[in-house]
């Protein structure tokens, strides 16, 4: 069987590209820490500053394991981008709080996130993709079930 050309290997190999461009991309000293889920992390939670955002919440939102959640928790925590406090509603859990730290950096986040999208889409009709996006979505769906 020859990888290339096989969806799997197709989906794997951007990945690692984009991986690599969000690499050599100078974001700045307190930016630099924010590698992959770390940005969509804080992306999600200055998206939902008006409601409590939880562990479990990160888990569902980036497709992330338990485990994987807990050590991100952990590493946004000691990078100063959130803070975590003891639920009012359910002293089991820790609510997760965005840093202003984290917050004022998000314009520099969201200027690099355009600008990889911008990259990422150039001279790709809108038609495209959206048809892409929509069956992105029906292969999650696929091996989620």
């Amino acid at each position: 069987m020859k990888p290339h050309g096989t969806l799997g290997f197709e989906i794997r190999e951007l990945s690692i590209l984009i991986g690599r461009f969000i690499e050599k991309e100078e974001l700045g000293t307190d930016l630099a820490k924010l590698k992959g889920p770390q940005a969509w992390a804080l992306g999600f939670l200055s998206e939902n500053l008006d409601r409590e955002i939880y562990q479990k919440d990160l888990e569902k939102e980036l497709s992330i394991r338990k485990p994987t959640a807990s050590r991100l928790v952990d590493r946004m925590e000691k990078n100063g981008f959130i803070t975590t406090v003891v639920s009012a509603k359910d002293k089991r859990f820790k609510r997760i709080i965005i840093t202003e730290k984290a917050l004022e950096n998000m314009k520099k986040v969201e200027k690099f996130v355009t600008n990889l999208e911008d990259r990422l889409t150039q001279n790709i009709p809108e038609e495209e993709l959206r048809s892409f996006i929509d069956t992105i979505g029906k292969l999650k769906k696929n091996i989620q079930s």
